[in-house]
């Protein structure tokens, strides 16, 4: 369904309008709130020392939303910095596992299993070192491959010797 008259077009470019500056005002919120966190770099390192997003979200009191438009705001830099972030805090929570599984008693076994089992599981979302996926089978054989290349290729005379005449048995 279009737009019919010029006031409807007028309201819609008006709602567009205010949509962005309601999203730029967001971003500078969170450019703020990480600014009094510490700075981008202590926000990247709350995210490499296992913290989630959702986690820092809530200590900057923004929504994960506007945290992915800080993000796209600085560019390819700040996305490659979180993704390194993110895959160190992959390994950060499987370190954390050995710290829970030789605290546990034998009366918190149960609570420290879903503890390891879920840190597992999270650093494997993380950081593909600690995924439980098995690598893909395949097998290339390189030197029969290149073997079967040497027999199949034409050979060209050298000092006027053809290979009918050379005794290949």
């Amino acid at each position: 369904m279009g737009l019919n008259t010029l006031a409807e077009v007028a309201d819609q470019n008006a709602a567009n309008i205010a949509a962005a500056q309601s999203k730029k005002a967001e971003v500078s919120l969170a450019n703020k709130a990480i600014h009094k966190f510490g700075g981008e770099d202590a926000a990247l390192e709350f995210i490499a020392s296992g913290g989630t997003t959702s986690a820092l979200c809530r200590t900057l009191g923004v929504g994960a939303a506007t945290f992915d438009r800080w993000l796209d705001k600085g560019g390819e830099t700040r996305r490659k910095a979180y993704a390194q972030a993110r895959a160190r805090g992959g390994q950060s929570l499987a370190e954390q596992t050995l710290d829970i599984a030789d605290a546990a008693t034998p009366q918190e076994a149960q609570v420290a299993k879903l503890r390891v089992d879920t840190r597992r599981w999270l650093a494997g979302k993380l950081n593909d070192d600690y995924s439980d996926k098995p690598a893909p089978l395949v097998n290339i054989d390189l030197g029969s491959m290149a073997l079967d290349a040497l027999r199949h290729r034409v050979v060209t005379p050298v000092n006027g010797v053809v290979k009918s005449d050379i005794d290949e048995g």
